[in-house]
């Protein structure tokens, strides 16, 4: 299973923004859509507060428990900051170790970067 995310939906460095994302099966069926208004924020939150809402939905699941699932994002730096490699900015540090702690605690769930171009799904959700 796989989530992937959209850069932001919303427009503007800060601005009012959305963060979303989509989670598939191991086929690629869209298994659920989430998006949510975050109020005026910069990208890198966005995408840091998108992680950490992807993570909360896939541990809140009780049918995704043990399953292999990539949550799959374009911000290089919110996917190092997750996986503990690099610190993050000291604003969203209780989100980055928040995400950290839901990463340890469920077997099978990480976090990788791709190219937003790799997904024109995600992709034309940002638009």
């Amino acid at each position: 299973m796989s989530c992937h995310l959209p850069h932001q939906i919303g427009v503007g460095n800060p601005g009012d923004a959305d963060i979303g994302g989509v989670l598939r099966d191991s086929s690629g069926k869209v298994v659920c859509l989430f998006s949510f208004y975050v109020g005026v924020e910069d990208s890198i939150t966005d995408e840091v507060l998108t992680i950490h809402r992807a993570c909360h939905l896939i541990s809140s699941r009780s049918r995704l428990a043990g399953r292999t699932i990539t949550i799959i994002s374009d911000s290089k730096s919110a996917v190092s900051w997750a996986n503990g490699k690099d610190f993050g900015c000291l604003k969203l540090v209780n989100l980055i170790y928040d995400i950290r702690g839901v990463l340890q605690g469920l077997a099978g769930l990480s976090i990788c970067f791709r190219h937003r171009d790799s997904n024109s799904f995600a992709d034309s959700l940002a638009k």
